[in-house]
């Protein structure tokens, strides 16, 4: 585990961020294995930390911590839904790999729209100084997210929000996100929301140093939306879309 750690670090450290507040590894450090599921939120939240919080004070002192069972969210609703889902889906949450499609942290969904894209006036002087970031923030952190994928393998990826099933949908597909191409026992729309759905998409995931064939990916809306009593209804249809797969 160290090795795969200390790997870590290093690609941490050339994305230039690794002072900002936030986390790179939201369950245990030996959840980083082989594993049928990934599941990939947003950005990380507010928490209490008992250090100072940067992305590699987390990486180096969290080890087996799990955010969703043991983090200090200050409200712990979000996290009392995420463990609702995956019960119901019939997952083990402590032994699922989870990161965020971002490691820099702001509260909300919402709030995290100004920096996405990452653009480089936006990125401290210190971190433009190591290295000329990308304009496009999946792709920033994507080599750490491709490390990620390459340890773990998946069969399934669990999207908790649109900017993780963006980031898939584009490196599967090759192009942005678009609802209509996929067939109607695909996608579940919510009846009591006018614009939350489920999705369920899967293809071969090819990059120059990565290949995990027949990749699945469920899509929710993001999990911070309502309570649980919310989302019951597409986790209901997630279960039966992704019985094959469990």
């Amino acid at each position: 585990m160290q090795d795969k750690i200390l790997k870590l670090k290093n690609l941490l450290l050339e994305t230039g961020l690794e002072e900002e507040s936030g986390s790179i590894i939201y369950s245990g450090d030996s959840t980083l294995s082989k594993g049928n599921f990934y599941f990939l939120g947003t950005n990380p939240g507010g928490n209490r930390l008992d250090y100072p919080d940067t992305i590699l004070n987390q990486l180096k002192l969290s080890k087996e911590k799990n955010e969703y069972t043991e983090g200090d969210w200050g409200n712990s609703e979000h996290q009392e839904t995420i463990k609702s889902v995956f019960r119901d889906l019939e997952i083990n949450l402590e032994e699922t790999f989870s990161t965020n499609t971002s490691f820099i942290r702001s509260p909300g969904e919402q709030k995290y729209q100004p920096r996405n894209p990452i653009n480089e006036e936006e990125i401290k002087p210190a971190a433009k100084a190591k290295k000329q970031l990308k304009r496009d923030g999946r792709e920033t952190f994507w080599p750490i997210q491709e490390y990620f994928l390459s340890i773990v393998k998946p069969k399934l990826i669990i999207a908790n929000g649109s900017m993780a099933r963006d980031l898939f949908w584009h490196k599967i597909m090759g192009n942005e996100f678009d609802g209509n191409k996929l067939e109607e026992e695909d996608k579940f729309d919510y009846f009591n929301s006018a614009n939350k759905s489920c999705y369920f998409f899967k293809g071969d995931l090819r990059t120059e140093n990565l290949f995990i064939p027949d990749l699945s990916v469920l899509s929710l809306p993001h999990l911070s939306f309502q309570d649980y009593s919310f989302h019951k209804f597409g986790i209901k249809w997630a279960k039966e879309r992704i019985s094959s797969l469990l």
